[in-house]
């Protein structure tokens, strides 16, 4: 089940604009992952949400690279989904099944502006097939981020792009998630929203 869409940039307050300027919806201000060296945005779709995540001016360099590849990047880039789920251990079994490399449960906290919040990831160890594999969530009593995240944006369109979509399609099947994945030379992701003011594709 989708639980977010992760839009990775090198400037946060430079991927807002644009998005606000496409779409007509300004990201609200999420707030800062301590430690990790990013902060984020957010847009609600409903029940689920996008998030602009980069870089956090406030904090000193991390002692390891950003998450998603954000220290690489020139410019913002749609980079993978997240799945909800409650129960994190499935997850890491069903990926060992499969040869997928899964992390144990990764306590996170996150100071929004009105509330902490707490959850667990459990994240992907090796290829994520172009961000066509998610990585996964548990909010447990944290009430979720897009009930509070500014609304208007909705999900016209998002699947993946594969050379062997149909192996793709049996991994993520493996995982207990679904996802359109069509047959490309390049693996990725393609995400297309719409807001008041017109359409975009995520890049």
């Amino acid at each position: 089940m989708l639980d977010h869409i992760v839009l990775a940039t090198p400037d946060i307050a430079a991927t807002a604009g644009w998005l606000a300027d496409a779409t007509g919806v300004v990201a609200s201000e999420g707030g800062p992952h301590v430690g990790r060296g990013t902060r984020n945005r957010l847009c609600s779709f409903g029940d689920t949400y996008l998030e602009i995540i980069g870089p956090d001016p406030d904090q000193p360099d991390p002692d390891e690279p950003r998450s998603f590849g954000i220290d690489d990047l020139d410019t913002h880039r749609v980079v993978t989904w997240c799945a909800r789920q409650h129960d994190l251990a499935s997850v890491v079994s069903a990926g060992a099944g499969v040869g997928l490399g899964y992390t144990a449960p990764v306590a996170m906290r996150r100071a929004a502006p009105d509330v902490t919040l707490d959850w667990h990831l459990s994240l992907p160890t090796g290829d994520t097939e172009g961000g066509i594999l998610p990585f996964f969530i548990d909010w447990g009593d944290s009430p979720h981020p897009s009930s509070t995240a500014a609304p208007g944006l909705s999900v016209v369109d998002i699947h993946g792009v594969h050379p062997e979509p149909d192996r793709a399609i049996s991994l993520l099947v493996a995982l207990g998630e679904s996802l359109e994945v069509v047959e490309g030379d390049l693996a990725r992701l393609v995400v297309e929203l719409a807001g008041p003011a017109g359409r975009v594709i995520l890049p």
